[in-house]
């Protein structure tokens, strides 16, 4: 069990050269108290770091900041100066001391007071984190984003399950951007089957969770 950004504790499962990162308990006890916090495992993220990296700080004042308004000009930055992009979660993929794969995670839950249909717009951070999910994956050599629903999504009518999934069709066309989006019992059973498969073999966890 090894520390986690801000009290979270991971488990660390190794084979061989192979290490898997997964969520644990907070009350876990830890294995080596003094152990630093591995690099990958942070969630959240700085948003003029982000910035920082693109457009750039001075870019994004020219492009973005409005003509009036206390933002206005060089003021601009203060609209989002101490503000984060917070993940649910992640699991990261080590070999040697090289990452293989950090994989950013959302869970999701719906509900139907109705019966019929999904309730609410709740579902529009999500669509939130997809977009800075892009951005946070290009600080990393391998970053892929899996959304953990629940069944509400295939139990009743809802305009979130396919287009989920045509999102992650679509990023599948760029190299640098895997998502995957897992809602019942067989998708489920897939993303852990191809963690397992690349802990114990080295096989590429992609070819496990293929439809």
């Amino acid at each position: 069990m090894v520390p986690g950004p801000r009290t979270r504790r991971y488990a660390k499962l190794t084979v061989g050269p192979r290490s898997l990162y997964i969520p644990a308990p907070i009350a876990s006890q830890l294995s080596d108290p003094a152990a630093g916090t591995p690099r990958w495992l942070e969630v959240v993220y700085d948003v003029s770091e982000l910035v920082a990296s693109y457009p750039g700080a001075t870019e994004a004042i020219h492009r973005y900041s409005p003509d009036t308004g206390p933002y206005a000009g060089s003021s601009y930055p203060g609209i989002y100066s101490g503000l984060t992009i917070r993940f649910d979660d992640t699991v990261v993929l080590e070999e040697g001391g090289v990452l293989r794969d950090k994989i950013l995670i959302e869970y999701k839950t719906a509900k139907s007071s109705a019966r019929r249909q999904i309730d609410g717009n709740a579902h529009e951070r999500l669509s939130f984190q997809i977009m800075q999910y892009l951005e946070v994956a290009t600080r990393y050599t391998r970053c892929s984003f899996v959304v953990i629903a629940n069944s509400a999504f295939i139990r009743y009518r809802n305009k979130y399950h396919v287009n989920f999934h045509i999102q992650a069709d679509r990023l599948a066309n760029f190299a640098w951007f895997t998502m995957e989006y897992a809602c019942f019992a067989a998708q489920y059973s897939r993303f852990l089957s191809g963690l397992l498969a690349w802990l114990f073999s080295g096989k590429t966890r992609n070819e496990e969770t293929a439809p």
